[in-house]
């Protein structure tokens, strides 16, 4: 090997080599948000469902097959709705609230939608919405129905995305029907 300055055998470039990739290794602090090696779209076992690593992801999907799971309200009568006089009227200009501020304290999402008295024969649209009193955002619309055979009440599947902790969730209801017609709902969850 050449001599290279006060390493007589020229080992030093190998080292700080090895010292890099032995860098690479190394495990990033705990949600690391770098985006520059390997290990910080591995991530670490540290990492919670606030990062966006592999390990955070698959901490995710192991809270959401083994965490809580929530019904608003809870321990009382199921919200009702009211649509507007007119079929397909616009949504109501006032939320009706689901979930209060504070009324889950964990990060969570939405996956059914209990519907129940639904008041009259028709086709129905129920939005959701996340956000404070005049600030509401759809988080989703999902519909259900009545006809002289049958109901579609119960349990219905809906997906939202992640909220945070004490996200206000709020509904409206529009339907097919020229009068105000009404129907009931709880939302189930899951916290994380």
């Amino acid at each position: 090997m050449k001599n290279i300055g006060n390493d007589p055998v020229g080992k030093q470039p190998i080292l700080d080599d090895i010292k890099i990739v032995d860098g690479f290794h190394d495990v990033p602090s705990q949600d690391s948000v770098d985006n520059a090696q390997m290990r910080d779209v591995i991530g670490s076992k540290l990492d919670t469902h606030d990062g966006n690593s592999l390990a955070a992801h698959t901490h995710i999907f192991n809270e959401h097959f083994h965490s809580a799971v929530f019904l608003k309200p809870n321990l009382a009568g199921a919200i009702t709705l009211t649509s507007d006089a007119g079929a397909w009227a616009a949504m109501n200009a006032t939320k009706t609230e689901i979930i209060p501020v504070g009324g889950v304290t964990s990060v969570f999402d939405l996956h059914f939608m209990d519907i129940s008295d639904i008041s009259a024969n028709g086709e129905y649209q129920i939005e959701l919405y996340k956000g404070g009193i005049g600030a509401e955002i759809s988080i989703g619309n999902f519909g259900t129905g009545r006809n002289a055979v049958q109901s579609q009440e119960g349990a219905r599947p809906i997906i939202t995305e992640m909220l945070p902790a004490n996200t206000r969730i709020s509904a409206a209801l529009s339907s097919s029907n020229a009068g105000a017609n009404t129907l009931t709902i709880k939302l189930e969850g899951h916290i994380y």
